[in-house]
């Protein structure tokens, strides 16, 4: 059953993040960041994939009447069922990638991958398949 006020809820938490992540992205890159700004990246970073990912599961049971018992099992489906292309798809399993790394390697500090994922913005693929799956659950 749907839940219409949780899928506005969690699209403007996704927003919120990807504003966190752009107001970084455009930062002057010669300042360095503190502990506190580069775990607050790297938070809202995983918080949106995990959002991204929850939705997919949602959208997986809502529509296609399939329960998945793990983010994991996510991706297999979305693509199982179509729901992503290709490349889609590819950046997914790239954004998640990120995501494992951050959780952990949280130790090591590797701020690297995610640097990489934010000057190319590939975390802006999560407002897009948003959209495009709380429209395929009103159809």
């Amino acid at each position: 059953m749907r839940d219409i006020e949780w899928e506005n809820a969690l699209y403007d938490h996704q927003h919120m993040m990807i504003k966190r992540l752009d107001a970084h992205r455009k930062k002057n890159k010669t300042e360095s960041l503190s502990n506190d700004e580069r775990m607050a990246v790297e938070h809202s970073f995983q918080l949106l994939v995990a959002s991204m990912l929850d939705l997919a599961k949602y959208v997986l049971k809502n529509h296609y009447n399939v329960d998945v018992e793990t983010r994991d099992q996510v991706l297999d489906e979305l693509i199982k069922h179509k729901d992503v292309t290709y490349e889609q798809g590819q950046q997914i399993a790239s954004l998640i990638k990120i995501r494992d790394q951050i959780l952990n390697d949280y130790l090591e500090q590797n701020f690297t991958g995610l640097d990489d994922a934010l000057k190319i913005k590939r975390y802006a693929l999560v407002e897009v398949l948003t959209k495009e799956w709380t429209a395929r659950l009103e159809a």
